[in-house]
């Protein structure tokens, strides 16, 4: 018996995206954008409890949400 719920024979390219970054590129990105993450979060706990400026914990508090906000924008552009 076919399952029913199979794609056969689809074109070839059909459902692929053109604009998708290779996949050592896309790698490279989301390893720099977790290294971001995590010391953007090390750095603002450490100015937040250190008692230095409130801009320098809300940098790095910044660039934590950007980090955050950048990998699930490319979660979700390149989920299958």
């Amino acid at each position: 018996m076919t399952d029913p719920y199979r794609f056969s024979g689809s074109p070839a390219g059909q459902g692929r995206r053109n604009d998708a970054a290779p996949r050592g590129r896309r790698t490279a990105i989301r390893g720099v954008l977790w290294t971001l993450l995590i010391l953007g979060a090390a750095g603002n706990a450490v100015t937040s409890l250190s008692g230095f400026s409130a801009l320098i914990s809300l940098g790095f508090g910044l660039v934590t949400v950007l980090c955050i906000v950048l990998l699930i924008v490319d979660h979700f552009r390149h989920r299958r």
